[in-house]
This record gives structure tokens, sequence and C-alpha cells, in this order.
């Protein structure tokens, strides 16, 4: 069997409409300087239908502060007692402040991972490609957000254990309401305080970097461009935030 040559473009109106089904909320167009929205279609389509998007932004958290948890550990040893605890624990803050981000990733849902990954790895270089050109509008680190854990009704084991005791109301009317920043918003109610996971519930404890079964796709094309664990989990679902560090621009060489 042939291998599916990709082409990327930008996003048209009609391609906007298709990934706001696909996302289940608006999609709005690229508007700031050095941002796009990217799809993937099958060269072999003579319509060029979209079959998996993502969208680059230069720079986050300059609006709503970007929020995560930091993964991090603590140590109780007591050598007379031979005794050795080396316990998780979550930080809030908002350490990505800044970066270039590969948000909205989603595809058809008829396409299989395999395709969904080649695709993908595609918009990824576009991606890149778009940000060598404008690396001024750019942070120097790009990062990504991975869907975490969900039950079979949608809730997330995360959200469930921790969350929800501080901010009691509907995540999905929240999300609804202010779209993905809703959680810059609910971060002023999370524990400031450094958590540590063992007070967790162990169905909470086990979401924490888990990446959701049918995103496995998006974990495979990203950590094959470069992409890596931050040690860092969103505070919705505690799904990883994958990170790397971009190249330097390279200096323009001298006149004479």
């Amino acid at each position: 069997m042939n291998p599916v040559i990709w082409r990327v473009r930008d996003a048209d109106s009609a391609d906007l409409a298709t990934i706001s089904h696909w996302l289940r909320r608006e999609a709005l167009p690229a508007t700031a300087p050095g941002e796009a929205v990217l799809v993937a279609a099958r060269a072999d389509d003579p319509a060029a239908h979209a079959q998996v998007t993502l969208r680059l932004v230069p720079r986050i958290g300059l609006v709503l502060p970007r929020v995560s948890f930091h993964v991090g550990c603590t140590v109780h040893a007591a050598p007379e007692l031979a005794l050795f605890h080396r316990q998780r624990t979550l930080q809030l803050g908002h350490d990505h402040t800044g970066c270039a981000e590969l948000a909205d990733i989603a595809r058809a849902p008829r396409l299989d991972d395999r395709s969904a990954t080649d695709a993908l790895l595609a918009l990824a270089h576009a991606a890149l490609d778009r940000r060598v050109a404008r690396s001024g509008d750019f942070g120097t680190d790009l990062v990504a957000e991975l869907p975490g854990l969900r039950d079979a009704d949608g809730s997330a084991p995360f959200w469930q254990g921790l969350g929800r005791h501080f901010y009691a109301g509907d995540i999905a009317a929240a999300a609804a309401e202010h779209g993905p920043g809703w959680r810059s918003h609910v971060a002023a109610l999370l524990p400031r305080q450094t958590v540590s996971t063992a007070f967790l519930p162990e169905a909470t404890q086990a979401a924490i970097g888990a990446v959701l079964p049918g995103a496995r796709w998006q974990w495979a094309a990203l950590t094959e461009i470069g992409l890596r664990d931050s040690h860092h989990v969103n505070v919705e679902d505690g799904g990883p935030v994958l990170e790397m560090p971009l190249p330097a621009p390279e200096s323009a060489p001298s006149a004479g």
C-alpha cells in the first residue's frame, strides 16, 4: 500500500466550521501575528477535505495566565528508623507563560491512528517552519497539552479527586462559556500550597500525566518531533504537558 501524502494549508471558513464540530466549541480564525490554524488534507483528495488540524500560538499566558501543576517529589527519610518515602507533589504555577504552543489538535473521527499520526507530523513540521519565518513573534520554548484520562461518562478522575473540592460547579458549562481559558479563571480557587498526591484517591493519582488512550496518536507524533514530558500536567484532567526548546534563529549574514 502506497503511503498517504499529506498537504498542509491554512484553514478557511469551511474548515473552521468542521474544526468547531471536532472540538465541540467554536474554532476562531488566527488573528495574532504568527498565529496560524493549519489543516492537513490528502493529496489525492480533489476536494482537499481537512482531516487533521492544529493551531500554532506564538505566545501563551500573556492575556489569561496559563496555569498548570508542576509534578515534583518530596522525600521523608528517617535513617535511624530505616524509613525512606518518596512521594509525588503538585504545585500550581504559570511556568509556561510566554511559550509557543501547538493547540486545538483534532482529527476527522473516521481517520485511523497511523494516518492521523502522519498528518499531525506534517502539520507540526509546517508549524515549526512558520516559526522560523517569524521567530521574533515566538517564545523560546514550544509546548503542547495532551488530553488526560476520562471515565465513560466524560468525567476526569483527576478533577474529581482534586479540583472539584475547590470548585463544585459544572466544568463542562464553564468550558462552554469561557472556552479553554476557563481553567485560568478557576485557578484562583485552586490550592497554592504544595499538594502531596498521597492524600488523593488512587484513581486521581493514576491519572497524573496519563494520556487518554484515544489521544496516543498525538503523543506519537509530538514526541517524534522532539517534544518531551515537562513534568507538568493540566489542571482539568491531569494530562501531560509536553515541551521542547526552540532553536535560536540563525543570525543574518553580515553585509560585505
